[in-house]
């Protein structure tokens, strides 16, 4: 079986979306499942053509602009849905039509959480029939041997670490102005990010904020083989996010045993209870409430982490994700030949 898994434009190399594909690409190789990755803005069409269907993540960013040519071809389509669709695309009124259509045609859909299964719903009640939860996989490289001063962090420094590309959904700046507040009680307090700039003009208001102050520090776009030592280096993983699917960060932070701090939005929401395997902020000041207690009791801190590496190793495996996946793409095959021979 040949797939073609279409991502949105202009991919980091290390972002959630590569990570995602690249799990799935090895995953199913061994059981003959030949998965071809292509960006919007690398994809071909003698890539369509190859493909016995076509997996798009994102309706709205990617899936817009290949479904007319799966429909010309006559492709099945399966579509990983994603926070920012739900909880911006299908609301506005000037995306809701074109993401729609994504939907309605895709033969199944994939969703990272049930909050968005059932958001899926409420919006499109036909789109329940075909769609499922497959939770995500963890599937880190081996950590190097790079160490906190290969980060440029000090001894002693507590480490607040956001991975995430430096676009408007991501809302990186979130945490300048709380975490500010904190370095003024806090001296040691160290506002870390790494990802790549995806938005030119968000970019620059960043880096001119990052680059005032020596308590910030942007590390660019960090390879994914160093991101087990850089996650490791930090001392608590923040997602900023205005709308989130659901994070690799921080599932990725939460497996390696690593405290979180992130926004009340879907998708934290899904991952993160608050109080109990992590911390959910709504508004700056809770925000820097909370990155207190996490200075202040280190206790509290262990507790909460370990806590968040049990609940993400408990439920999100690869082993489940790949089969899921491999269980879905079979069963579209299996109607698509069914539906050619009748």
């Amino acid at each position: 079986m040949n797939v073609l898994l279409v991502l949105p434009p202009n991919q980091p190399r290390s972002g959630g979306n590569i990570t995602y594909s690249t799990r799935i690409k090895k995953g199913l190789a061994p059981h003959k499942i030949d998965i071809e990755i292509q960006s919007l803005d690398s994809v071909q069409l003698h890539h369509y053509e190859k493909a016995d269907i076509v997996h798009v993540f994102n309706a709205f960013r990617t899936g817009r602009f290949v479904l007319p040519i799966v429909k010309e071809l006559e492709k099945p389509m399966i579509l990983t849905i994603t926070g920012t669709d739900i909880n911006e695309y299908m609301t506005k009124e000037e995306t809701r039509e074109e993401t729609y259509q994504v939907v309605e045609y895709a033969s199944q859909i994939i969703q990272l959480t049930q909050t968005s299964r059932q958001q899926l719903i409420d919006l499109v009640p036909s789109g329940g029939a075909k769609s499922v939860v497959v939770n995500l996989g963890i599937d880190l490289p081996k950590r190097n041997e790079k160490t906190r001063a290969d980060f440029g962090f000090q001894d002693g420094e507590f480490v607040f670490l956001l991975p995430a590309g430096i676009r408007p959904v991501k809302n990186p700046l979130a945490a300048y102005e709380p975490l500010r507040r904190v370095h003024g009680r806090y001296p040691a307090v160290r506002f870390a990010v790494a990802g790549p700039a995806m938005d030119q003009t968000l970019f620059s208001e960043f880096e001119k904020k990052m680059d005032s102050t020596e308590w910030a520090i942007y590390l660019g776009e960090v390879d994914h083989q160093d991101m087990p030592a850089l996650l490791a280096a930090a001392d608590v993983i923040l997602n900023t996010s205005k709308s989130e699917g659901l994070s690799h960060a921080l599932l990725e932070g939460m497996f390696l045993g690593k405290p979180v701090l992130a926004s009340r939005v879907p998708g934290n929401v899904d991952l993160i209870e608050d109080g109990v395997n992590g911390f959910l902020y709504s508004n700056e000041d809770e925000f820097a409430e909370k990155a207190i207690w996490y200075i202040e009791d280190s206790q509290l801190r262990h507790q909460l982490a370990a806590a968040g590496q049990q609940w993400v190793k408990d439920r999100y495996s690869v082993q489940r994700e790949i089969e899921t996946i491999k269980k879905i793409y079979e069963e579209v095959m299996s109607r698509e030949y069914s539906f050619k021979g009748e």
